[in-house]
């Protein structure tokens, strides 16, 4: 849901293409020639849109939860005795004409054994040179092009909407932190179940113009609509950037439906702006949903505006006494760099987990191929517990739709992030799908505890 256009200069292009030398990979004698493997490291290329204030994200940060993984793999004596190392970051500029050029320059100039991270919204030219070169790429996904083309992606997703028959995305090398394949237009469990569990009745949908957002609206009304909750406003129609004043109307038609719960198919920033309109309104008891923004200079920065909202997190919520491995890895990992942990520095962790667990999988004389290979057999990565468990195999929620659907939830409550609906030491809410909603919501918790099994997650024959 976040879009930044911007110029490139030839300056920045000349900058980027700089060579490196393909050399022997295989400590054991393997004998072929790998690019980015030398006797002593491994290679990796990343590159990022710049910061955007007004969508308040920050896709470089993605650069500190990488080198931070490698750092943690090195100091642990690296991979097949070589250390693995972030040796470019490049810029896209946030256009995906720039991408096509910087991963070329980090495929072809400096021969990068694979690109990680990529924290882009403009991955479709890029992707596409990566997939085609069967260079492995991980990132974090917000659109169609980790999964394949335009075309292709919707093809999957109206398959999954008309049949709930579940396709592989085709770009086997592209892997995103929360899998490749995102279906837009989708039922939204998230919004449903927290409807239900509150007791809301009447809600409001809101998104961009943006093709992403514009069809996650009309996911998240579809799952109002199963369970009997009244839309009773909705606009994708808003533009980035957009200002108070443009949603007076917007205001006013909530306030006169009697709104209890807004959803939003945006960052933080729009969803924020929507909750000012109505307080200045006069309305303050509206709920709201926000798919992203957890982090604690939300909350500094917001203040009081931001009680009662709630959060949907793909990820281990960063408080609490009974933080997962990973979880607590990375937490000290960003505090020892003197970083706030974002979405974004998570992602690239993450990122870099799955890249290190693929090449120890492959073995010591791994190849690209090798290594997509490789990942593409995981059934159940969950970056040490960060995450609920991801295959990369059919129904496995890598590179297709899954049979289960699992989400975080974060209430603020007296200015500070807690976790609701889910059981102690088991943050993760989730639901048997087919994998379109169930016609009721019935959740399971992640991780298991002790003796206790999930429900059969693929249907039997």
């Amino acid at each position: 849901m976040r879009r930044v256009l911007a110029v490139i200069t030839a300056a920045l292009v000349i900058s980027a293409l700089v060579g490196a030398q393909a050399v022997t990979a295989g400590a054991g004698g393997g004998g072929g020639k790998v690019p980015g493997v030398t006797k002593t490291e491994i290679r990796i290329g990343g590159y990022a849109s710049p910061p955007n204030d007004t969508l308040n994200v920050a896709y470089p940060d993605g650069y500190d939860g990488v080198e931070a993984y490698f750092e943690k793999v090195n100091k642990a004596g690296g991979l097949f005795g070589r250390d693995i190392k972030l040796v470019a970051k490049l810029s896209d500029n946030g256009q995906a004409s720039t991408g096509a050029i910087v991963v070329r320059s980090l495929v072809e100039e400096k021969n990068v054994f694979a690109v990680a991270p990529v924290m882009t919204n403009s991955f479709t030219l890029g992707g596409k040179y990566l997939s085609d070169e069967g260079v492995p790429a991980f990132g974090i996904n917000v659109e169609p092009a980790w999964c394949g083309t335009s075309a292709e992606q919707d093809a999957i997703e109206k398959a999954l909407l008309q049949t709930a028959e579940i396709q592989q995305c085709p770009r086997e090398g592209l892997f995103g932190e929360k899998g490749s394949f995102l279906c837009f237009e989708c039922p939204g469990v998230a919004p449903s179940y927290i409807a239900l569990e509150r007791g809301y009745t009447k809600v409001a949908v809101f998104g961009y113009t943006h093709i992403s957002s514009s069809k996650c609206v009309t996911g998240v009304i579809k799952g109002f609509e199963k369970y009997g909750i009244e839309v009773a406003h909705s606009n994708q129609a808003l533009e980035f950037g957009f200002s108070v004043s443009e949603i007076q109307a917007d205001v006013q038609a909530m306030k006169d439906k009697g709104v209890q719960f807004v959803a939003t198919c945006m960052e933080f920033n729009g969803g924020f702006k929507l909750s000012e309109g109505l307080r200045q309104a006069g309305v303050d008891d509206v709920v709201f949903y926000a798919p992203e923004g957890y982090k604690q200079s939300t909350l500094d920065k917001a203040g009081e505006a931001l009680e009662g909202w709630i959060f949907r997190l793909g990820f281990a919520p960063w408080h609490g006494e009974d933080l997962p491995k990973g979880t607590r890895q990375f937490l000290k990992a960003m505090k020892k760099r003197g970083v706030e942990p974002s979405e974004h520095n998570q992602a690239g962790w993450i990122n870099a987990a799955l890249l290190v667990e693929g090449i120890k999988a492959a073995g010591k004389n791994f190849t690209r191929q090798s290594v997509i290979d490789a990942i593409n057999e995981i059934t159940d990565f969950t970056a040490d517990g960060i995450i609920p468990p991801t295959g990369w195999q059919l129904g496995g929620g890598g590179h297709s739709a899954s049979y289960e659907a699992c989400d975080v939830y974060e209430e603020v409550q007296d200015g500070e992030f807690v976790t609701i609906f889910g059981k102690p030491g088991q943050p993760f809410v989730c639901f048997a799908t087919t994998p379109l909603l169930p016609d009721t919501l019935e959740p399971y918790y992640r991780p298991l505890a002790a003796g206790e099994t999930a429900p059969t997650l693929v249907p039997q024959p």
